[in-house]
């Protein structure tokens, strides 16, 4: 299986150190971090909550791994969502 790149969107608990313990995760599972945006949600009419932060992390590997590393992630107590939005439309 050929490693690509992959986007992962994760919505966070805004408190110290959920970026490091993802990271954590990451590293753990032999990936290298390409990149990490970092940006509070922004509370807009129903949508949004506040005391939510906004992370993606671009991170290459097989489908198959990152799947895996997904789940771990979802695990952390702080994480309240995490996407894989890497074949998404965002434009």
């Amino acid at each position: 299986m050929a490693a690509t790149k992959h986007i992962l969107l994760a919505l966070v608990e805004d408190k110290p150190g959920v970026l490091n313990r993802m990271s954590n995760v990451i590293r753990r599972r032999g990936f290298n971090i390409h990149s990490v945006n970092v940006l509070e949600t922004i509370e807009t009419e129903g949508s949004g909550r506040p005391g939510l932060t906004r992370v993606a992390i671009v991170v290459s590997g097989s489908a198959v791994i990152l799947g895996q590393v997904r789940r771990q992630l979802e695990k952390i107590v702080d994480v309240v969502k995490v996407l894989d939005i890497t074949t998404e439309d965002v434009a």
